[in-house]
């Protein structure tokens, strides 16, 4: 009855939401939906080749969330994608799983025939035109950074799709396109860091008995404060790119570092004779989901609520210096309050150097940030704080700026991990 209720639920307020206008045809940005990025560029590659869609991975609603973002908002064709075996046994989630072209992937087979099989069947999807989605990571981020590593199985289908065109001798092409999706909050942020820490702990983090509970009531709860006034998701497209991670224009050209077009079936070539060279796409493959990696980085829209999460637990660990950090997560939240114009401090120096990145285009800032430093902090502990039952971050009603969990903290400060920012901030001015 439950998993009937929640189907028809989900289907119905989708549905709502879809007639009331909130998601308009109009190509902008979005009150709920924020879409930036190189997306009128994919729609003009569409007709040019066959697109893959490789976007970052955080919740097990990042499929629902970019197939309706592809088709509602942009108008762009279906795209074919893998999504776990998981996803099809949970009521709501599976309403959408049925209707939006996914494809089961079961992640617990590991044998070597089934993942040739899978393999193959992106490889031909591809190579015959089909668009298609997949999640390079493998899975959800368990830590919630952004994937520092790709899994190279299924991007060298892609590769291996380019020869193959190319050995027929025809033109079309495959296009690569990072998407980075980010949220305020995310529903499974509990048992997602706990799962990390579990797994880089070991013995040394013991996990209580609260870190997966799930629950019908939560996700009803998240859903409607998805949608609420105060959510935000923001769906950044990267420059579209060949195979090999080269930069291609509107018009579908492969360009080199100096903007110089590039004949990508001459990297597949010996002498004169298009080859197969495993070896050689295995590299190939490599360099590919470094430049992905690259654009998730560059192309990542900073949130006022990973922010703030980034300057709280660098506080902690600041001020814990003798704890590692299995030590700082398990410690009582309820002691430790902290302090409000260090907070601003911290905030506006970070600020400065973030926009500074920003110019040399390393990452990309929400339009919040163009407000004043202590409205940010604001929109940060009002967005962070939205769902979770334990808040990460949160002013009370004496003003004061407490956190109820050290480890849903810790896990909204890792999307900030990786810009070398830890080591930026000088602790000893705001003493």
């Amino acid at each position: 009855f439950a998993r009937r209720f929640l189907t028809l639920f989900f289907g119905r307020l989708l549905n709502t939401i879809a007639d009331r206008s909130l998601f308009s045809r109009r190509y902008k940005l979005y009150d709920k939906l924020n879409v930036t990025g190189e997306y009128e560029m994919v729609r003009s590659l569409m007709s040019k080749g066959t697109v893959v869609v490789v976007p970052t991975h955080s919740s097990n609603l990042d499929s629902i969330l970019i197939g309706y973002v592809l088709d509602a908002i942009l108008g762009l064709p279906s795209f074919s994608y893998g999504a776990g075996l998981n996803l099809y046994n949970t009521g709501y989630v599976a309403y959408f799983m049925n209707r939006l072209g996914a494809y089961r992937v079961d992640r617990r087979k590991k044998n070597l025939i089934y993942l040739e099989t899978l393999k193959c069947f992106s490889r031909l999807s591809i190579e015959r035109g089909v668009n298609s989605l997949f999640f390079p990571g493998g899975t959800r981020s368990r830590s919630g950074e952004i994937e520092p590593k790709l899994k190279i199985g299924l991007l060298s289908t892609a590769i291996e799709a380019q020869r193959a065109l190319s050995q027929q001798g025809k033109s079309e092409k495959v296009f690569i396109v990072p998407l980075n999706v980010s949220y305020h909050f995310v529903l499974e942020a509990g048992s997602l860091i706990s799962q990390h820490l579990r797994e880089q702990g070991k013995e040394r983090y013991l996990a209580s008995s609260r870190d997966d509970a799930t629950s019908i009531r939560n996700n009803l709860k998240f859903i409607w404060k998805l949608f609420s006034n105060s959510s935000e998701i923001t769906f950044s497209f990267s420059n579209p790119m060949d195979v090999l991670g080269n930069k291609v224009n509107a018009e579908g050209i492969s360009l080199d570092h100096l903007g110089a077009p590039i004949e990508i079936s001459d990297y597949f070539k010996l002498g004169e004779v298009v080859t197969v060279n495993a070896q050689r796409e295995s590299q190939y493959s490599r360099i590919l989901a470094e430049k992905i990696v690259k654009s998730y980085y560059q192309d990542y829209v900073l949130l006022s609520s990973h922010l703030v999460a980034f300057i709280a637990f660098e506080t902690l660990i600041h001020n814990y210096k003798d704890l590692d950090l299995f030590g700082i997560v398990k410690l009582p939240p309820d002691d430790y309050i902290f302090d409000g114009q260090k907070f601003i401090a911290v905030a506006k120096d970070l600020i400065e150097i973030l926009e500074t990145k920003r110019d040399r285009n390393e990452i990309k800032l929400s339009p919040v940030f163009g407000r004043s430093v202590q409205e940010v902090i604001e929109d940060g502990l009002k967005n962070i704080g939205v769902f979770h039952a334990d808040r990460p971050l949160f002013r009370n009603k004496k003003g004061e700026i407490r956190s109820e969990s050290f480890k849903i903290l810790y896990y909204y400060h890792n999307r900030l991990k990786g810009y070398q920012l830890e080591d930026v901030i000088q602790w000893g001015k705001y003493i």
